[in-house]
Protein backbone atom coordinates (compact mmCIF):
# COMPACT_ATOMS: atom_id res chain seq x y z
CA UNK A 1 0.00 0.00 0.00
CA UNK A 2 1.35 3.54 -0.63
CA UNK A 3 2.29 5.43 2.54
CA UNK A 4 -0.11 8.47 1.31
CA UNK A 5 0.99 11.94 -0.41
CA UNK A 6 3.55 13.29 2.13
CA UNK A 7 6.06 15.35 1.49
CA UNK A 8 7.89 16.24 4.71
CA UNK A 9 8.45 20.46 4.31
CA UNK A 10 5.45 20.67 2.22
CA UNK A 11 2.68 19.02 3.10
CA UNK A 12 3.05 18.49 7.03
CA UNK A 13 0.07 20.84 8.57
CA UNK A 14 -3.29 18.18 9.03
CA UNK A 15 -6.89 18.65 10.21
CA UNK A 16 -6.23 15.35 12.34
CA UNK A 17 -3.64 12.81 13.10
CA UNK A 18 -4.75 9.51 14.04
CA UNK A 19 -2.27 7.48 15.88
CA UNK A 20 -2.79 4.05 15.37
CA UNK A 21 -4.87 2.39 11.86
CA UNK A 22 -6.89 -0.81 13.32
CA UNK A 23 -10.45 -0.64 13.37
CA UNK A 24 -11.25 2.72 14.97
CA UNK A 25 -8.54 5.02 13.32
CA UNK A 26 -8.63 3.16 9.99
CA UNK A 27 -12.55 3.65 9.57
CA UNK A 28 -12.28 7.21 11.26
CA UNK A 29 -9.59 8.11 8.73
CA UNK A 30 -12.12 7.05 5.68
CA UNK A 31 -15.12 8.93 7.70
CA UNK A 32 -13.22 12.26 8.12
CA UNK A 33 -11.64 11.92 4.25
CA UNK A 34 -14.54 11.45 2.37
CA UNK A 35 -16.01 14.89 3.44
CA UNK A 36 -12.90 16.65 2.76
CA UNK A 37 -11.10 16.65 5.89
CA UNK A 38 -6.86 16.30 5.63
CA UNK A 39 -6.19 13.10 7.73
CA UNK A 40 -2.90 11.35 8.40
CA UNK A 41 -3.06 7.96 9.58
CA UNK A 42 0.48 6.53 11.30
CA UNK A 43 1.17 3.21 11.89
CA UNK A 44 4.19 1.89 14.13
CA UNK A 45 4.34 -1.08 12.38
CA UNK A 46 3.93 -1.83 8.61
CA UNK A 47 0.59 -3.28 7.13
CA UNK A 48 -0.70 -6.10 7.19
CA UNK A 49 0.40 -7.18 10.49
CA UNK A 50 -0.79 -9.73 12.75
CA UNK A 51 -3.16 -8.96 15.70
CA UNK A 52 -4.48 -11.10 18.23
CA UNK A 53 -7.99 -11.08 17.90
CA UNK A 54 -10.93 -13.44 17.55
CA UNK A 55 -11.76 -11.37 14.45
CA UNK A 56 -15.63 -11.87 14.82
CA UNK A 57 -17.94 -9.18 13.43
CA UNK A 58 -21.27 -8.96 15.08
CA UNK A 59 -24.17 -7.83 13.34
CA UNK A 60 -24.10 -4.81 14.90
CA UNK A 61 -20.86 -4.47 13.71
CA UNK A 62 -21.25 -5.30 10.21
CA UNK A 63 -24.39 -2.77 9.70
CA UNK A 64 -21.90 -0.27 10.30
CA UNK A 65 -19.60 -1.19 7.82
CA UNK A 66 -20.71 1.18 4.26
CA UNK A 67 -18.43 -1.00 1.96
CA UNK A 68 -18.95 -4.69 1.39
CA UNK A 69 -15.89 -6.83 3.18
CA UNK A 70 -16.13 -9.18 0.65
CA UNK A 71 -13.35 -11.72 0.71
CA UNK A 72 -12.11 -10.89 3.86
CA UNK A 73 -14.51 -12.69 5.62
CA UNK A 74 -13.00 -15.65 6.26
CA UNK A 75 -15.93 -17.32 7.47
CA UNK A 76 -19.85 -16.66 8.64
CA UNK A 77 -21.30 -18.34 11.93
CA UNK A 78 -24.98 -19.60 11.53
CA UNK A 79 -24.59 -22.08 14.69
CA UNK A 80 -23.60 -21.64 18.17
CA UNK A 81 -22.57 -23.99 21.00
CA UNK A 82 -22.71 -22.38 24.97
CA UNK A 83 -21.46 -24.95 27.48
CA UNK A 84 -20.31 -24.83 31.29
CA UNK A 85 -17.47 -26.46 32.47
CA UNK A 86 -17.20 -29.29 29.28
CA UNK A 87 -21.43 -29.57 29.41
CA UNK A 88 -23.30 -29.00 27.20
CA UNK A 89 -25.68 -25.73 27.53
CA UNK A 90 -27.30 -24.93 24.47
CA UNK A 91 -26.88 -25.77 20.63
CA UNK A 92 -28.46 -22.96 18.71
CA UNK A 93 -29.04 -22.44 14.57
CA UNK A 94 -30.16 -19.10 12.83
CA UNK A 95 -31.10 -18.76 9.46
CA UNK A 96 -28.63 -15.48 9.37
CA UNK A 97 -25.12 -15.29 10.49
CA UNK A 98 -24.42 -14.70 14.08
CA UNK A 99 -20.77 -13.43 13.43
CA UNK A 100 -18.66 -12.36 10.67
CA UNK A 101 -15.36 -14.17 11.13
CA UNK A 102 -11.70 -12.25 9.69
CA UNK A 103 -7.99 -11.72 10.55
CA UNK A 104 -7.08 -8.66 11.81
CA UNK A 105 -4.14 -7.89 9.40
CA UNK A 106 -6.73 -8.48 6.64
CA UNK A 107 -9.28 -6.62 7.87
CA UNK A 108 -7.59 -3.36 9.41
CA UNK A 109 -5.44 -3.32 5.96
CA UNK A 110 -8.73 -3.39 4.01
CA UNK A 111 -10.34 -0.23 6.22
CA UNK A 112 -6.92 1.58 6.29
CA UNK A 113 -6.71 0.93 2.09
CA UNK A 114 -10.36 2.33 2.35
CA UNK A 115 -8.95 5.70 3.67
CA UNK A 116 -6.28 5.79 1.59
CA UNK A 117 -8.65 5.40 -1.61
CA UNK A 118 -10.88 8.32 0.40
CA UNK A 119 -7.54 10.96 0.74
CA UNK A 120 -5.91 10.28 4.03
CA UNK A 121 -2.26 10.19 4.34
CA UNK A 122 -0.83 6.64 5.84
CA UNK A 123 2.52 6.76 7.14
CA UNK A 124 3.51 3.11 8.75
CA UNK A 125 6.86 2.10 10.54
CA UNK A 126 6.48 5.36 12.40
CA UNK A 127 6.34 5.48 16.48
CA UNK A 128 4.66 8.46 17.72
CA UNK A 129 6.27 10.39 20.76
CA UNK A 130 4.89 13.27 21.74
CA UNK A 131 1.63 15.78 21.24
CA UNK A 132 2.27 19.71 22.61
CA UNK A 133 1.21 23.16 21.74
CA UNK A 134 -2.25 24.55 22.42
CA UNK A 135 -6.10 23.07 21.18
CA UNK A 136 -6.19 23.96 17.50
CA UNK A 137 -2.49 24.05 17.10
CA UNK A 138 -0.99 21.02 17.58
CA UNK A 139 2.99 19.76 17.09
CA UNK A 140 2.94 15.76 16.70
CA UNK A 141 6.48 14.33 17.22
CA UNK A 142 7.21 11.21 15.81
CA UNK A 143 9.84 8.69 14.57
CA UNK A 144 9.74 10.08 11.10
CA UNK A 145 9.44 14.16 11.55
CA UNK A 146 6.82 16.38 13.54
CA UNK A 147 4.12 17.33 12.03
CA UNK A 148 1.45 20.07 12.72
CA UNK A 149 -2.07 19.51 13.32
CA UNK A 150 -5.81 20.85 14.78
CA UNK A 151 -6.52 17.72 16.29
CA UNK A 152 -5.16 14.05 17.63
CA UNK A 153 -6.56 11.09 18.37
CA UNK A 154 -5.53 8.56 20.03
CA UNK A 155 -6.69 5.07 18.04
CA UNK A 156 -3.24 3.50 19.60
CA UNK A 157 -4.72 0.30 21.90
CA UNK A 158 -5.41 -0.88 25.30
CA UNK A 159 -2.15 1.10 26.74
CA UNK A 160 -2.51 4.32 24.57
CA UNK A 161 0.21 6.40 24.32
CA UNK A 162 -1.42 9.17 23.10
CA UNK A 163 -4.17 8.89 26.30
CA UNK A 164 -1.26 9.08 28.43
CA UNK A 165 0.02 12.20 26.63
CA UNK A 166 -3.83 13.76 26.95
CA UNK A 167 -4.12 13.39 30.89
CA UNK A 168 -7.06 10.40 29.49
CA UNK A 169 -5.54 7.19 31.00
CA UNK A 170 -7.07 6.84 34.02
CA UNK A 171 -9.54 4.29 36.12
CA UNK A 172 -8.63 1.55 33.36
CA UNK A 173 -9.82 -2.01 34.12
CA UNK A 174 -8.67 -5.13 31.59
CA UNK A 175 -9.54 -8.48 31.09
CA UNK A 176 -6.06 -11.16 30.72
CA UNK A 177 -6.58 -13.14 27.56
CA UNK A 178 -4.22 -15.20 25.48
CA UNK A 179 -4.90 -16.38 21.46
CA UNK A 180 -3.03 -18.82 19.09
CA UNK A 181 -4.24 -19.42 15.38
CA UNK A 182 -4.53 -23.33 15.34
CA UNK A 183 -3.82 -24.94 12.26
CA UNK A 184 -4.97 -28.83 12.35
CA UNK A 185 -3.72 -31.76 10.20
CA UNK A 186 -6.92 -33.05 9.21
CA UNK A 187 -8.63 -31.02 7.21
CA UNK A 188 -12.16 -32.38 8.48
CA UNK A 189 -11.32 -31.43 11.63
CA UNK A 190 -11.21 -27.77 10.35
CA UNK A 191 -14.50 -28.40 8.78
CA UNK A 192 -16.10 -29.80 11.52
CA UNK A 193 -16.03 -26.02 13.17
CA UNK A 194 -16.81 -24.48 9.98
CA UNK A 195 -20.15 -22.41 10.55
CA UNK A 196 -19.86 -22.73 13.85
CA UNK A 197 -18.59 -20.65 17.24
CA UNK A 198 -17.96 -22.42 20.73
CA UNK A 199 -18.34 -20.56 23.85
CA UNK A 200 -16.95 -22.73 26.71
CA UNK A 201 -17.53 -20.97 30.20
CA UNK A 202 -15.48 -22.18 33.12
CA UNK A 203 -12.41 -23.87 30.67
CA UNK A 204 -10.46 -21.28 33.24
CA UNK A 205 -11.29 -19.19 36.29
CA UNK A 206 -13.65 -16.02 35.62
CA UNK A 207 -13.27 -16.59 32.20
CA UNK A 208 -14.05 -18.88 28.75
CA UNK A 209 -12.63 -20.00 25.89
CA UNK A 210 -13.59 -19.74 21.97
CA UNK A 211 -13.17 -21.24 18.96
CA UNK A 212 -13.45 -19.16 16.19
CA UNK A 213 -13.29 -20.90 12.53
CA UNK A 214 -11.15 -19.25 9.79
CA UNK A 215 -10.88 -20.35 6.19
CA UNK A 216 -8.10 -22.39 6.95
CA UNK A 217 -8.15 -22.46 10.24
CA UNK A 218 -9.18 -21.72 13.95
CA UNK A 219 -8.59 -19.09 16.32
CA UNK A 220 -8.97 -20.45 19.35
CA UNK A 221 -8.38 -18.60 22.94
CA UNK A 222 -9.28 -18.08 26.50
CA UNK A 223 -9.82 -15.02 28.51
CA UNK A 224 -10.04 -14.38 32.57
CA UNK A 225 -11.23 -11.49 34.58
CA UNK A 226 -9.11 -12.61 37.25
CA UNK A 227 -6.18 -10.45 38.21
CA UNK A 228 -4.39 -13.43 39.89
CA UNK A 229 -4.23 -16.00 36.63
CA UNK A 230 -1.28 -16.91 35.24
CA UNK A 231 -0.17 -18.49 32.89
CA UNK A 232 -2.83 -18.47 30.62
CA UNK A 233 -1.20 -20.46 28.46
CA UNK A 234 -1.58 -23.30 31.01
CA UNK A 235 -5.52 -22.93 30.40
CA UNK A 236 -5.06 -22.74 26.76
CA UNK A 237 -3.53 -25.88 26.37
CA UNK A 238 -6.02 -27.37 28.56
CA UNK A 239 -8.62 -26.07 26.17
CA UNK A 240 -7.45 -27.86 23.29
CA UNK A 241 -7.03 -30.83 25.19
CA UNK A 242 -10.67 -30.61 26.49
CA UNK A 243 -11.39 -30.19 22.81
CA UNK A 244 -9.59 -32.88 21.67
CA UNK A 245 -7.65 -30.45 19.00
CA UNK A 246 -4.21 -30.53 20.89
CA UNK A 247 -2.77 -33.96 19.59
CA UNK A 248 -3.87 -32.38 16.07
CA UNK A 249 -2.77 -28.60 16.04
CA UNK A 250 -0.04 -26.91 15.29
CA UNK A 251 -0.18 -23.77 17.04
CA UNK A 252 0.96 -20.30 15.41
CA UNK A 253 1.39 -16.48 17.12
CA UNK A 254 0.62 -18.01 20.71
CA UNK A 255 0.13 -15.04 22.12
CA UNK A 256 -1.09 -12.55 25.62
CA UNK A 257 -2.93 -9.69 25.22
CA UNK A 258 -5.14 -7.11 27.54
CA UNK A 259 -8.95 -6.33 26.44
CA UNK A 260 -9.78 -3.04 28.42
CA UNK A 261 -13.34 -3.42 30.56
CA UNK A 262 -15.65 -1.34 32.15
CA UNK A 263 -18.32 1.61 31.48
CA UNK A 264 -17.99 4.64 30.32
CA UNK A 265 -18.41 6.13 34.04
CA UNK A 266 -16.85 8.97 34.86
CA UNK A 267 -13.96 8.65 33.20
CA UNK A 268 -12.93 11.17 29.90
CA UNK A 269 -12.46 10.77 26.53
CA UNK A 270 -12.08 13.79 24.98
CA UNK A 271 -10.78 16.95 25.41
CA UNK A 272 -10.15 20.38 23.63
CA UNK A 273 -6.80 18.50 22.02
CA UNK A 274 -8.35 15.55 20.94
CA UNK A 275 -10.37 12.23 21.23
CA UNK A 276 -9.76 8.55 22.05
CA UNK A 277 -11.37 5.66 20.10
CA UNK A 278 -11.23 2.15 19.99
CA UNK A 279 -9.48 0.38 22.80
CA UNK A 280 -7.89 3.44 23.42
CA UNK A 281 -11.08 4.50 24.63
CA UNK A 282 -10.51 1.68 27.50
CA UNK A 283 -14.09 -0.59 26.85
CA UNK A 284 -14.94 -3.21 25.23
CA UNK A 285 -17.86 -5.62 25.95
CA UNK A 286 -17.31 -6.76 29.94
CA UNK A 287 -18.68 -10.44 28.91
CA UNK A 288 -17.34 -11.38 25.52
CA UNK A 289 -14.57 -9.06 25.10
CA UNK A 290 -16.04 -7.97 22.05
CA UNK A 291 -14.06 -4.83 20.87
CA UNK A 292 -14.66 -3.93 16.48
CA UNK A 293 -18.28 -2.70 16.91
CA UNK A 294 -17.42 -0.41 19.53
CA UNK A 295 -14.42 1.02 17.57
CA UNK A 296 -16.53 1.40 14.89
CA UNK A 297 -19.33 3.19 16.79
CA UNK A 298 -16.44 5.29 18.52
CA UNK A 299 -15.02 6.23 15.00
CA UNK A 300 -18.67 7.33 13.55
CA UNK A 301 -19.19 9.62 17.03
CA UNK A 302 -15.54 10.88 16.38
CA UNK A 303 -16.10 12.00 12.72
CA UNK A 304 -19.63 13.77 13.64
CA UNK A 305 -17.74 15.59 16.51
CA UNK A 306 -14.70 16.73 15.16
CA UNK A 307 -16.09 17.95 12.09
CA UNK A 308 -17.75 20.15 14.65
CA UNK A 309 -15.36 21.44 16.21
CA UNK A 310 -13.31 22.06 12.84
CA UNK A 311 -16.11 25.04 11.98
CA UNK A 312 -16.46 26.01 15.58
CA UNK A 313 -14.85 26.28 18.81
CA UNK A 314 -12.58 23.83 19.30
CA UNK A 315 -14.00 22.89 22.86
CA UNK A 316 -17.27 21.40 21.20
CA UNK A 317 -14.97 18.02 20.46
CA UNK A 318 -15.38 18.07 24.59
CA UNK A 319 -18.98 16.97 23.79
CA UNK A 320 -17.67 14.03 23.03
CA UNK A 321 -17.62 12.75 26.66
CA UNK A 322 -21.35 13.09 26.72
CA UNK A 323 -22.05 11.27 23.39
CA UNK A 324 -19.56 8.10 24.38
CA UNK A 325 -22.07 7.84 27.36
CA UNK A 326 -25.34 8.74 25.98
CA UNK A 327 -24.18 5.97 23.14
CA UNK A 328 -22.76 3.06 25.84
CA UNK A 329 -23.31 3.77 29.53
CA UNK A 330 -26.95 1.99 29.80
CA UNK A 331 -26.01 -1.19 28.27
CA UNK A 332 -22.59 -1.45 29.34
CA UNK A 333 -23.68 -1.10 32.62
CA UNK A 334 -25.62 -4.26 32.62
CA UNK A 335 -23.09 -6.14 30.37
CA UNK A 336 -20.71 -5.27 33.71
CA UNK A 337 -23.15 -6.44 35.97
CA UNK A 338 -24.19 -9.54 34.50
CA UNK A 339 -19.67 -10.27 33.64
CA UNK A 340 -19.01 -9.41 37.19
CA UNK A 341 -21.58 -12.03 38.17
CA UNK A 342 -19.89 -14.65 36.09
CA UNK A 343 -16.21 -13.90 36.53
CA UNK A 344 -16.25 -12.55 40.44
CA UNK A 345 -19.04 -14.40 41.29
CA UNK A 346 -18.60 -17.34 39.46
CA UNK A 347 -20.12 -19.86 41.89
CA UNK A 348 -23.63 -18.09 41.94
CA UNK A 349 -23.28 -17.42 38.17
CA UNK A 350 -22.58 -21.00 37.20
CA UNK A 351 -25.70 -21.73 39.39
CA UNK A 352 -27.99 -19.92 37.47
CA UNK A 353 -26.46 -21.19 34.44
CA UNK A 354 -26.90 -25.15 35.49
CA UNK A 355 -30.71 -23.98 36.70
CA UNK A 356 -31.50 -22.26 33.77
CA UNK A 357 -28.68 -22.48 31.29
CA UNK A 358 -31.16 -22.94 28.20
CA UNK A 359 -33.25 -20.32 28.42
CA UNK A 360 -30.32 -17.53 29.40
CA UNK A 361 -28.01 -18.94 26.63
CA UNK A 362 -30.46 -18.60 23.67
CA UNK A 363 -31.27 -14.94 25.12
CA UNK A 364 -27.46 -14.54 25.07
CA UNK A 365 -27.31 -15.52 21.51
CA UNK A 366 -29.97 -13.46 20.39
CA UNK A 367 -27.90 -10.64 21.65
CA UNK A 368 -25.42 -11.48 19.32
CA UNK A 369 -27.95 -10.92 16.38
CA UNK A 370 -29.41 -7.48 17.95
CA UNK A 371 -32.40 -8.66 18.55
CA UNK A 372 -32.71 -8.64 22.39
CA UNK A 373 -30.07 -6.09 24.75
CA UNK A 374 -28.21 -6.78 27.99
CA UNK A 375 -30.77 -5.04 30.12
CA UNK A 376 -33.22 -7.79 28.35
CA UNK A 377 -30.94 -10.77 29.63
CA UNK A 378 -30.54 -8.66 32.80
CA UNK A 379 -34.14 -8.61 33.99
CA UNK A 380 -34.53 -12.25 32.39
CA UNK A 381 -32.02 -13.16 35.27
CA UNK A 382 -33.52 -11.53 37.98
CA UNK A 383 -37.13 -13.35 36.92
CA UNK A 384 -35.52 -16.28 37.36
CA UNK A 385 -33.28 -16.05 40.11
CA UNK A 386 -34.37 -13.19 42.30
CA UNK A 387 -31.04 -12.04 44.39
CA UNK A 388 -29.60 -11.21 41.22
CA UNK A 389 -29.95 -7.33 41.03
CA UNK A 390 -28.99 -7.52 44.89
CA UNK A 391 -25.78 -9.18 44.86
CA UNK A 392 -24.39 -7.08 41.56
CA UNK A 393 -26.16 -3.73 41.91
CA UNK A 394 -22.76 -2.62 43.06
CA UNK A 395 -20.65 -4.41 40.46
CA UNK A 396 -20.33 -1.28 37.75
CA UNK A 397 -16.63 -0.22 37.29
CA UNK A 398 -15.62 2.62 36.28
Amino acid sequence: MSSGRIAMKDINKYDVVIVGSGPAGAFLGYLLSRVGWKALILEKERLPRYKACGGGLTKRALDIIPFDPGDIIEDYSFTAHLSLQNELIVTKTTNHPMLGMVMRDKFDYFLAKKAVDAGADLLQNTVFKLVSGPAGDLKVETSRGTFRTRFIVGADGAVSTVARKLGLARNRAFIKCMQGEVFLRSGEVVEKFRNTVHFDFGVIPQGYGWIFPKREHLSIGVLSASKQINPLETYFVSYLKMKNLYSDAEIRSLKGHLIPSGIPGKRLFADSRGLLVGDAAGFADPVTGEGIYYALREAEIAAEVLSDGLSADCERVEIYNSLIKEAFQKELTYANRLGYLFYNLSDLGYDILKAHGKKLAEFYLDILTCTRTYEDLYYKMFALHRTVPVLVRGASRN
